[in-house]
């Protein structure tokens, strides 16, 4: 036998109502009388007895037993917390963490998306928009077609590598790309001349690369950096030229 509050009572032998000044025989048959009487409260989760309404209320807002969702027209008890989350995140579309309600299921998936970086493919969630971005390409098609053979690639970046590395079918090596690089009328925006010799330079944080597919990895990876393989951008220029002189 748990404990029975302040108001119900067992002597040893008889169950007790205090309010009502009444003798059970029974737990169950005590319990009973709490649930159909009109002259107190009773919470049935934590068999428990109130004097008033108020009283009642004012336990269920501080027990960590009971679980409200107070943005229902009709305040619903959850069984759990982890239900009543649920519930918020899914009726309510709320972020808990952020303790905002967004409106829709779409403003919901596109606030974790862009403030807790979740990638909604495979349920996970990243710490930061890099790792994000770095991730996502796993779930990207194999979209770009090599210049010189039938392989395909994630990414350009990709295709770069494999052309730098020599594998590619059709001869083109690093230095290839290099010239290439080099003869293109926007170099002077991403190669920097030094002493006795040069490099890639990403234009837009003059982060520096020994090799074109590292540039281009950068500028893939990196949002700030991103428009310079995007539409007039320098590289994105470099890469329609290379596309027009590679076998």
């Amino acid at each position: 036998m748990g404990d029975l509050g302040p108001y119900l009572d067992y002597d040893g032998e008889d169950y007790i109502c205090t309010i009502c000044d009444r003798w059970f025989r029974t737990e169950g048959a005590l319990f009973a009388h709490c649930r159909a009487t009109t002259r107190h409260e009773w919470c049935e989760r934590c068999r428990r007895v109130f004097v008033s309404e108020d009283s009642k209320n004012a336990h269920i807002r501080a027990s960590k037993r009971h679980n409200i969702c107070r943005s229902c027209r009709e305040p619903i008890d959850f069984e759990t917390g982890e239900d009543l989350r649920n519930h918020l995140e899914d009726y309510h579309h709320a972020c808990l963490e952020c303790n905002i309600f967004l409106g829709s299921a779409e403003n919901l998936l596109s606030h974790d998306i862009s403030v807790h970086y979740y990638c909604d493919s495979c349920d996970r969630y990243f710490g930061n928009e890099n790792n994000l971005r770095m991730h996502r390409q796993k779930h990207q098609p194999k979209g770009v077609e090599c210049y010189g053979c039938y392989h395909s690639f994630k990414s350009f970046s990709g295709m770069l590598i494999h052309l730098e590395s020599g594998a590619c079918q059709s001869g083109v090596i690093e230095d290839t790309i290099d010239d290439l690089a080099t003869e293109c009328y926007q170099s002077r925006k991403y190669i920097v001349e030094t002493d006795g010799g040069w490099h890639y330079e990403c234009p837009d944080c003059e982060r520096q690369f020994w090799r074109l597919s590292a540039l281009y990895q950068h500028v893939e990876d990196v949002p700030a950096c991103s428009y310079l393989a995007t539409g007039d951008g320098c590289l994105a220029k470099l890469e329609r030229f290379m596309a027009s002189r590679l076998p």
